[in-house]
C-alpha cells in the first residue's frame, strides 16, 4: 500500500519537529510528575490515565523522532522515566508513590511498542 510509504515519508520530513515534541512532552511530564502538588484528578482513574497516556505518547514520539533506537532501549529509557517520577514523588510529603502508576506506565509503554512493531512489520512486508 502506498499509505504506509507516505507515512514513512512524513515521519522523515517532520522528524525535527517530532524531536522537539518528544523533549517538550518529556519536560512537561517530568514537571507535572515531580512538582510538589499533583495535577487535579477528580476520579481515581485519571491519575492512571495521565501516567499511561503520557508514556504511550512518549513511546510513539520517541519512534517518530528516533526511529533507529532498538525496542529494548526505548523500553528501558521510558521505564526509567516512569520509575524516576515515582521515586521523586515518594520524596515529596504531599505526593505518594502508587504501584498502579507503574502498571499504567508499563501498559502505555507496551501498547506503544506493539503499535510501533506492527507498523514496522507492515513496512518490512511491503518492502519484500
Amino acid at each position: 500500500m502506498v499509505m504506509w510509504r507516505t507515512l514513512e515519508d512524513l515521519r522523515r520530513t517532520w522528524r525535527p519537529w517530532f524531536v522537539v515534541g518528544f523533549f517538550a512532552l518529556l519536560a512537561l511530564g517530568l514537571y507535572l510528575g515531580m512538582r510538589p502538588t499533583p495535577p487535579p484528578a477528580a476520579y481515581s482513574w485519571q491519575a492512571s490515565f495521565y501516567h499511561g497516556g503520557g508514556i504511550f505518547a512518549l513511546t510513539l514520539l520517541s519512534f517518530l523522532a528516533f526511529a533507529r533506537w532498538p525496542w529494548w532501549l526505548r523500553a528501558v529509557l521510558l521505564s526509567l522515566v516512569g520509575v524516576a517520577v515515582e521515586l521523586v514523588q515518594s520524596l515529596h510529603p504531599t505526593r505518594s508513590t502508587d504501584w498502579h502508576d507503574i502498571v499504567a506506565n508499563s501498559t502505555g509503554l507496551v501498547i506503544g511498542l506493539l503499535l510501533i512493531s506492527g507498523y514496522q512489520y507492515v513496512l518490512r512486508r511491503q518492502a519484500a
